[in-house]
């Protein structure tokens, strides 16, 4: 379902859903507001602004630099955002790299700023995986299995719906054991995340290899170890409200 119309406006699915993404990203880090001290309200406006800027062109620059030739032969299309075309890692690494300045700018812990933005881009990119199910963006492999969508003359996987459903487990296991948790939920998600991605993209059709593995599972991997490497350089006694490093 690529769209359908209210009135004389025609409205993308992809859009819609990643508006909702896009609300559901501030209403709930403005929640965590609410239950902190360390971030004043015009700070976390402009960072919340700054992170989502950040996400959005990591995440279509990723997409156009990986598929260039598509881009290339028609670059216009770079610019019709509603068709879809964007990498959740490739705005992770945009958002990930503006809050590290900007925590580092306003001497805030990294660690505080990820603990209150977790739930809400786990939340963003659920609602982006449902609009990737309902135009099917991502096309899976043929498959036998019971709950297979016909798609493309066969029965296939469902990437994007194998994705939201995996981001819900991820938001229940966070929830479950956040006591235990703690100060690290942001690079304990990314771990969740990655890991659940890598096997995930085995069900993916189209998407080009290199050395047996897709370019996310590549992101997946590099990301993985990174957040071990940065959970364990943290000193497991520090305050998590601290500011500092």
């Amino acid at each position: 379902m690529q769209g359908f119309y209210l009135g004389p406006f025609y409205l993308y699915t992809w859009g819609l859903t990643a508006a909702a993404g896009v609300l559901a990203v501030v209403w709930l880090a403005s929640r965590q507001l609410a239950r902190q001290t360390k971030i004043s309200e015009n700070q976390f406006w402009n960072l919340a602004i700054l992170l989502i800027i950040a996400a959005f062109v990591g995440a279509r620059a990723s997409t156009v630099l990986e598929t260039w030739s598509y881009y290339s032969a028609d670059p216009l299309a770079i610019f019709r955002l509603w068709e879809g075309g964007f990498s959740f890692f490739g705005g992770a690494i945009g958002a990930i790299l503006a809050g590290y300045v900007w925590s580092k700018k306003n001497k805030i812990s990294y660690l505080y700023v990820g603990r209150m933005f977790t739930p809400a881009w786990l939340a963003g990119l659920f609602f982006g995986r449902v609009g990737c199910f309902l135009i099917h963006d991502h096309l899976g492999k043929p498959t036998s299995l019971p709950w297979g969508l016909y798609i493309n003359g066969t029965y296939r996987h469902e990437p994007a719906m194998y994705e939201a459903l995996m981001i819900l487990l991820i938001i229940a296991i966070l929830h479950i054991f956040r006591k235990k948790i703690g100060k690290n939920i942001f690079p304990i998600s990314l771990i969740l995340y990655s890991l659940g991605r890598f096997f995930l993209d085995f069900t993916r059709a189209t998407d080009p290899l290199y050395y047996n593995l897709t370019v996310a599972q590549w992101a997946c991997i590099i990301v993985f170890f990174c957040s071990i490497a940065f959970i364990k350089k943290q000193n497991p006694r520090a305050d998590e409200s601290d500011s500092g490093k």
